[in-house]
């Protein structure tokens, strides 16, 4: 088949953010098999390099995506939630119909609930078939900010919950197919919209962790954050992390907030005890340096590939319901944590106990590797794709 896979962000293994990363596996994998066309946005200097030394131009095209071309798309489409709208872009509306007519497409693979808004293509070529791959329900982070704010900013993220629960649900229903990364997502999906047609793929985490080596010594007491610090949700859990840290009975530990695009206020709380990587080129063997990962999310939806990645590398995790969501909802291998003193109990235990830490690092790897194979994910692909 000739297949288009359209995008937000460029896909890639070697992406900075696990969105990116996986986007990157199922690309890899479509083609195995069929042809692949590529379209998506270039948001930074990383984003541009990657197109250029990953993708050849007779098989993929990227739209450039600046502070400004998003500003102007959001005015020119008030309709639509501010996060899709600055995709609606005319540019990459011309590219589609282009490709499609050129290459011959047989179907059209969207990521991302934004890469919805492009369904109306079907419109245009109703042969096409549109598979639509939710990394989150959408709606459901945004009825989270609702929750969490106050005033002006409550009143603009009510509006948004309801423009994107109006678009999301559009978007799911007219779609051929719709792929959550978790049964929670699916469940989620089905309830909100009605859904009869949604399928649970594996997200893919970045690595292969059978063929790791873990030659790297793990610092004592070391604790470990991980995320892309550009995200609201990853922010505001690193500097809750430091908090919660700084009450330890045993001040001499190391914490690490690893990720990249760090906020400068978050880079002001660095210190002796506390180190802001930036980004990192192979970040395994960095979260390979810590005995124990540690993630209080309060916001955010969809499965957290950064909690899959840390157990999958034999971290014991502690985290939040939010963190826990698809994953390990009951806490069988993970510790839940809501409050700080919760978070400041479970870490204690770990950091103090090596055995239970070797017990939960057995445990969490087995999970991971049992639960979350990516084999699982061929087999929808070739499904949808026969």
């Amino acid at each position: 088949m000739n297949i288009l896979h359209i995008s937000p962000y460029v896909p890639s293994i070697h992406a900075s953010h696990a969105g990116g990363v996986c986007m990157g596996k199922e690309v890899e994998t479509l083609k195995e098999k069929h042809n692949v066309f590529v379209l998506s946005f270039i948001n930074d200097e990383k984003e541009q390099k990657i197109a250029q030394e990953e993708y050849d131009k007779t098989n993929s095209l990227f739209i450039k995506s600046t502070s400004f071309t998003k500003a102007v798309n959001a005015i020119m489409h008030p309709w639509r939630p501010l996060f899709f709208s600055i995709r609606s872009s005319y540019a990459f509306k011309k590219r589609l119909k282009e490709i499609i007519e050129k290459k011959s497409i047989d179907a059209v693979h969207a990521e991302f609930t934004s890469m919805g808004q492009f369904i109306w293509i079907k419109k245009k070529f109703p042969n096409i078939s549109f598979t639509l791959v939710e990394h989150d329900v959408t709606k459901q982070s945004y009825d989270r900010q609702v929750e969490d704010t106050k005033g002006v900013k409550r009143l603009f993220y009510r509006v948004q919950a309801y423009l994107v629960k109006r678009c999301e649900e559009k978007y799911c229903n007219l779609a051929d197919h719709v792929l959550t990364l978790n049964e929670k997502d699916k469940r989620l999906v089905e309830n909100y919209y009605n859904l009869k047609k949604v399928e649970v793929m594996v997200p893919f985490y970045g690595l292969d962790f059978n063929k790791v080596e873990k030659k790297t010594e793990k610092m004592k007491n070391s604790i470990c954050f991980i995320g892309n610090m550009s995200r609201k949700e990853n922010d505001l859990a690193a500097k809750k992390l430091i908090d919660i840290c700084s009450k330890l009975s045993n001040q001499e530990f190391n914490l690490t907030i690893i990720g990249a695009y760090p906020s400068d206020e978050l880079l002001k709380m660095e210190s002796d005890k506390v180190h802001i990587t930036g980004f990192v080129d192979v970040i395994e063997d960095e979260i390979l340096k810590h005995e124990i990962a540690v993630f209080p999310l309060t916001l955010g939806a969809g499965i957290k590939l950064k909690v899959l990645l840390a157990c999958g590398l034999g971290l014991p995790v502690v985290t939040s319901h939010v963190g826990a969501e698809g994953i390990d909802e009951e806490g069988e291998v993970l510790f839940l944590a809501e409050a700080d003193d919760e978070f400041l109990k479970s870490i204690e235990l770990l950091i103090n106990d090596p055995d239970l830490r070797k017990e939960k690092a057995i445990q969490s790897k087995k999970f991971i590797l049992t639960k979350f194979s990516w084999d699982k994910t061929k087999k929808i692909f070739n499904s949808i794709y026969n």
